[in-house]
């Protein structure tokens, strides 16, 4: 290397040792802070007054709920952490078992309250020729099956 050459190379080098520290603490300084508290689940939509029906089981609650304006609402309510990742919850006609055949209504994952906005067909005169699907849809399985 010629006396030029390593000259600029020093000069690269003292560069370097300044711009790269200064680099990660700036880095660092302008990282947002996540709470460690926050759910990551999106807030729920507020509750409709009058609950029509109820189901209660040892893990979870089911609440249908009406609006004064005839609006539908379905509310999850997981006591316990689900034992799979992930689900979902499926409407059905009374006799099928294939979620190709019914309605997506949402997704659950942890504790917590899930309330869905559903159609009319959840009146209570209608809702009987249709069943709820809690279905792990990772593993392709039916994890509960609910009737109202």
């Amino acid at each position: 290397m010629i006396k030029q050459l390593r000259k600029r190379h020093f000069q690269i080098w003292i560069v370097l040792l300044v711009l790269l520290p200064a680099s990660i603490v700036m880095a660092r300084l302008v990282t947002p802070k996540i709470p460690i508290d926050q759910l990551l689940q999106p807030s729920a939509y507020p509750a409709y007054p009058t609950i029509i029906k109820t189901i209660t089981k040892d893990n979870y609650s089911v609440h249908l709920r009406k609006a004064n304006d005839s609006s539908f609402q379905l509310e999850w309510i997981n006591k316990k952490i689900l034992i799979v990742p992930s689900a979902a919850v499926y409407k059905l006609p009374a006799g099928s078992n294939d979620t190709k055949n019914g309605v997506l209504i949402g997704r659950i994952e942890g504790r917590g309250v899930y309330r869905f906005a559903v159609d009319t067909s959840f009146r209570p005169d209608r809702f009987s020729s249709y069943r709820l699907f809690l279905y792990d849809f990772i593993h392709q399985q039916v994890i509960d099956t609910i009737k109202f």
